[in-house]
């Protein structure tokens, strides 16, 4: 039985050691991987807010040209599903999108991480490898 708490207490004591010398969790240009992660978020943001602008236009315009002459037939309540739901959501996301990858919040996150070293959870959570090595 002492032989094995020595060995257990042997592990714990190498594994504390061992993990207190990890290499840290974000390497030396996370700035600049932000910079690229808040930049590639952005361009996103906007090619989703057009999509769903070129959805909606596109569908209201085909509802108010259409007829029941011409085999399509539509209603208000269609044009304004469709509108919503081909449109409204892609811009939802788009604008979401803006708002939370902003130059504004770029900053703010840039001078947190400098100042203390803290990313903000929504931050970290989108901080991969892929912006670390471009």
């Amino acid at each position: 039985m002492r032989k094995y708490m020595a060995g257990a207490l042997l592990f714990l004591g190498v594994s504390a050691s061992a993990s207190a010398q990890q290499v840290p969790a974000f390497p030396l240009d996370t700035v600049q991987a932000m910079q690229r992660m808040f930049h590639k978020h952005r361009t996103g943001g906007w090619i989703w807010t057009a999509v769903g602008s070129v959805f909606a236009v596109r569908i209201a315009s085909v509802a108010a040209g259409s007829s029941a002459t011409d085999g399509f037939a539509s209603t208000a309540g269609g044009t304004v599903v469709g509108v919503g739901l081909f449109g409204g959501v892609p811009a939802g996301i788009g604008i979401g999108k803006l708002t939370r990858f902003s130059k504004a919040k770029e900053q703010q996150t840039i001078e947190l991480y400098q100042k203390s070293g803290i990313l903000p959870p929504y931050v970290r959570k989108r901080l991969k490898p892929k912006y670390f090595s471009q």
